[in-house]
């Protein structure tokens, strides 16, 4: 504290009195003249009370400070010191640790802090303190000097005793700062010789400091291993290194073995089981036998098993086993109790809880070390554990796998036996119609009519049988992964010509209305596989015509939308009906095989279960998509949309263009697109959506002098049917503008009625541009008001020609070779693949025009026959064609066949158009 009193407050006098407030506080101050002996001027109470002298007695004994410190000199010298110096250094603030004499003897440390300033009365300098009682704070330090001497003569004394060498030295100017015996014996030389010299220059014989030094390496809370072969000694010496604090300096201290010691040779085992226990993948713990809880000890992997720190582990746990599952400790315990008991280990799993929280599922290996056979005499378990958390995890989710598999498999094999007991039924129904139909036509030989009514139900009843037939087969084919997809160039026009051409008598027996259209299909030519495709229109078609009761409603719509692929062309098909619908909840599984909807209306409709399953495998091999849509009791709705590479078509020819047609339907999608392809066409496309409305259209064209070169003409329209709408068209304009007739029916009844009243020609809905553009080029080409006449009937190209029919099946011989024969084909035949390669050869050049080959033949089959002619030193061995004929009709036999040196692949039974067709393109 500094304060500056006036003369008054402070007189330059002996017995000067301490000022009130001063010598209210509670600290000891004293004023002093700042001379040789340092003039006592004033105490305040609490200096004297400190002392435990009467102020009066103080004034008298001591008028100085040196008289009063005459028992400690040195401390006044220390007084005098401090402020010489301040005085000095201008600083005029001093602050020691001094003793303060007491009146009975003794003395307490005290703290003096004070300044000297200068005394305005008197010409000199003034000096003021504080005393502040600090002896506890002195004798704790001297205390704790004490202890830490004490410590470190232990420390000294351990190092002087290590069995090995021990060395610290400065980290900052390498000077060696302390060597044990062992140490000096090692290198030779007694510490009095090395001490204060460079450690590196001592160890190591160098004159500057060793490249590969490690003390930017130590720290002070790990230790740092490591070997050397010092080449100084000639030794190699296992080091342990760590940072301290040696007298207030950073230094580094060095435990080492040479290699010959056994200290050495325990070091390095103690590392190779270090090795071994940090190579196992998982934890070891001994555990005091007497609480079982306790942890004495833990290497490899254990802190990060258990998830916990060095110091989580002691702090939290301390050190005990409290991290095992809290339902698994009181089994644990009994465990090791057995294991005690037995004296064998044991093995068992069990779970422990992280820090974190998480469980892990460990197995545990428990062997019981007695007291006796203990190194420390303390009876304890040791403890290996793994974690088999993820092993466990994984044989869960096998179990649960098979578990599912099992039950998918027993759902499936149940759903198989459902479908074979359906399947018994709706093989056996169309088979007994066959049989039934085939006795009825016998005994009905003389009855024409009657024949021709049993073998139409025959054919009927095939077809379907077929049909089962091939579901079935493809399914098997989807699950085994061989079914293969075909790339052909497909026309679309004919592929819808002739699904319908299918599917419309199965309509027209209930009655159905079966309306087919075509939405803006320019690209008319797609490449994909054609019997894929009509397998998935006629699987949709088929059911929709199946679930819509009598007198219902069908339609069939392909429409083109945009594509940004070029080449490519996306389409959609869409098969609607208003039939009995589907619940929502089935919806998601009618793709599902042997699957049918819970429903009495549909209990006698016959099926295998499998048509849709195929239908959506096929979809997914196109790349393609197809959705469901459908409500119970009013109808169901597919959508299949898949893109195809388009072919490039030839443009139309300039003759038409220009031209301009009305287009007359109730429909407005089909006038619209209509529209569009006569535009496509170069043509010119009016439209209107009624009979009255084209008389009028048609009439005020005549009277501008703008005449229509063509009208397109619907055939069933409400009000004004087509009928009625031809004639009056011909009443008004004569016969000067070819009226051509669209339908989605069958107009072969009505084509007379027709063409009486004035109609031209016809056209089946969809209406597709190539189609329009080969009637209007009809008409271009013929005389306008005159129809081009019916073409007679040509005789067969076929007729005449010779073929082999290879076949070991005697009544399949027979129908092929009758149905040949009604071609006008002559026909050969041979039983099996050896026979027809002999007949070929005893053949005259090109004396056969074709062989029919089946494939699988006993003695020789299809294949080996088929390269056998092939390899045959004539000339016409390569040239003639060869078709296959079998039953195995999937896209890898078709393949197969090929590469046998097949020209063309037809599929049983025989489809005689398709037959007649490759005769025809083969023998040409």
């Amino acid at each position: 504290m500094e304060t500056i009193f006036s003369g008054q407050e402070c007189p330059n006098r002996a017995d000067a009195s301490c000022p009130a407030a001063i010598n209210a506080l509670r600290t000891s101050v004293i004023s002093c003249r700042l001379d040789e002996g340092l003039t006592f001027l004033w105490g305040n109470a609490s200096f004297f009370k400190g002392i435990h002298y009467p102020a009066q007695e103080y004034h008298r004994l001591y008028a100085d400070l040196r008289q009063y410190y005459a028992g400690y000199p040195e401390d006044f010298e220390r007084i005098r010191r401090a402020l010489s110096q301040a005085r000095e250094e201008n600083d005029f603030q001093i602050d020691l640790t001094v003793r303060l004499p007491r009146k009975e003897g003794g003395f307490f440390w005290a703290q003096l802090s004070g300044s000297v300033f200068e005394d305005r009365d008197a010409d000199g300098l003034l000096f003021q303190g504080e005393f502040a009682d600090v002896d506890a704070f002195v004798a704790e330090a001297e205390e704790l000097d004490r202890l830490y001497r004490q410590r470190q003569q232990y420390f000294n004394w351990m190092l002087d005793t290590y069995i090995g060498n021990v060395y610290i030295s400065d980290m900052d100017t390498y000077e060696l700062l302390y060597l044990n015996q062992n140490s000096c014996k090692t290198l030779g030389k007694s510490a009095s010789q090395v001490l204060g010299r460079k450690c590196y220059e001592v160890i190591q014989g160098r004159t500057a400091p060793c490249p590969f030094c490690t003390n930017d390496k130590l720290r002070e809370d790990a230790d740092y291993d490591w070997e050397f072969d010092n080449p100084l000694l000639q030794k190699t010496f296992l080091i342990k290194n760590r940072e301290i604090s040696w007298d207030g300096r950073r230094a580094r201290i060095e435990l080492s073995h040479d290699g010959q010691s056994p200290e050495y040779k325990l070091a390095k085992k103690d590392q190779e089981m270090n090795a071994i226990i940090r190579a196992i993948p998982g934890g070891f713990a001994r555990v005091d036998a007497q609480d079982m809880r306790t942890v004495l000890w833990y290497g490899g992997d254990f802190l990060n098993l258990i998830g916990y720190t060095k110091e989580e582990f002691e702090c939290e746990l301390h050190s005990e086993c409290t991290y095992v599952h809290p339902d698994d400790i009181e089994r644990a315990a009994k465990i090791m109790a057995s294991s005690r008991e037995t004296g064998k280990k044991t093995v068992v799993e069990g779970r422990i809880i992280t820090r974190d929280g998480t469980i892990k599922i460990l197995t545990m290996t428990y062997t019981y070390v007695s007291a006796e056979d203990s190194w420390d005499g303390i009876a304890s378990f040791y403890s290996a554990g793994i974690d088999v958390t993820r092993e466990r995890a994984e044989q869960d989710r096998q179990r649960r796998a098979l578990e599912d598999a099992y039950q998918a498999a027993r759902v499936a094999n149940d759903a198989k036996t459902n479908f074979l007991s359906s399947m018994s039924h709706d093989i056996r129904t169309p088979m007994n119609a066959i049989m039934g139909m085939a006795v009825i036509a016998q005994a009905n030989l003389g009855n024409p009519e009657k024949l021709t009514d049993c073998l139409s139900k025959i054919s009927t009843s095939s077809r379907h049988l077929l049909g089962l037939i091939n579901e079935v087969l493809d399914m098997s084919r989807i699950e085994s992964g061989k079914i293969d997809l075909s790339s052909e160039m497909v026309s679309l026009p004919d592929l819808v010509e002739e699904v319908i051409g299918i599917c419309r008598p199965l309509s027209n027996q209930k009655h159905h209305q079966l309306f087919i259209s075509a939405d803006h299909v320019r690209h008319e030519k797609v490449v994909t596989d054609m019997n894929r495709l009509q397998q998935v229109l006629m699987n949709l078609l088929s059911n929709a015509v199946k679930y819509t009761p009598d007198g219902g409603t069908i339609s069939l719509r392909l429409r083109e939308l945009p594509s940004i692929v070029p080449g490519r062309g996306q389409y959609e098909f869409i098969v609607s009906d208003n039939g009995i619908g589907m619940p929502e909840d089935f919806v998601p599984h009618i793709f599902e095989p042997f699957t049918r909807a819970e429903d009495s209306r549909i209990s006698k409709i016959q099926g295998t279960g499998l048509g849709m399953t195929i239908t959506e495998n096929i979809v997914s091999m196109m790349n393609g998509t197809i959705e469901v849509k459908s409500q119970l009791g009013e109808g169901s709705q597919f959508i299949f949309a898949v893109s195809f590479e388009v072919c490039e078509e030839e443009s139309c020819s300039g003759e038409l263009a220009g031209l301009p047609v009305l287009v007359v339907d109730d429909d407005q999608v089909v006038c619209e697109s209509a529209a569009e392809l006569l535009k496509d066409l170069g043509m010119h496309g009016d439209w209107v959506l009624s009979g009255r409305e084209a008389i009028v259209r048609i009439g005020a064209a005549h009277d501008r002098g703008e005449d229509y070169y063509f009208v397109i003409l619907d055939w069933q329209m409400p009000d004004m049917d087509g009928l009625d709408t031809v004639r009056a068209i011909r009443a008004k304009l004569g016969r000067d503008v070819p009226i051509i007739i669209i339908s989605a029916y069958d107009y072969s009844d009505i084509e007379d009625e027709f063409l009486k009243a004035g109609a031209d020609a016809f056209i089946a809905k969809p209406l597709f541009k190539s189609r329009m553009a080969c009637a209007f080029h009809k008409f271009c080409r013929s005389v306008p008001g005159e129809t081009a006449s019916p073409e007679e009937a040509a005789p067969s190209a076929l007729a005449g020609k010779r073929l082999l029919l290879v076949e070991d099946n005697e009544l399949n011989l027979e129908i092929a070779a009758e149905l040949l024969q009604m071609q006008g084909i002559l026909v050969e035949t041979a039983e099996n693949g050896q026979k027809a390669l002999e007949k070929f050869k005893a053949s005259g050049l090109r004396e056969y025009s074709c062989i029919l080959m089946d494939i699988q033949m006993p003695v020789m089959d299809g294949y080996q026959a088929t390269e056998a002619i092939r390899a045959l030193p004539r000339a016409d061995a390569k040239e003639i064609p060869i078709i296959a004929l079998t039953a195995n009709a999937f896209a890898a036999d078709l393949g197969k066949a090929h590469s046998a040196g097949m020209d063309d692949h037809i599929a049983k039974p025989i489809d005689m158009q398709v037959l007649v067709e490759a005769l025809s393109r083969l023998m040409a």
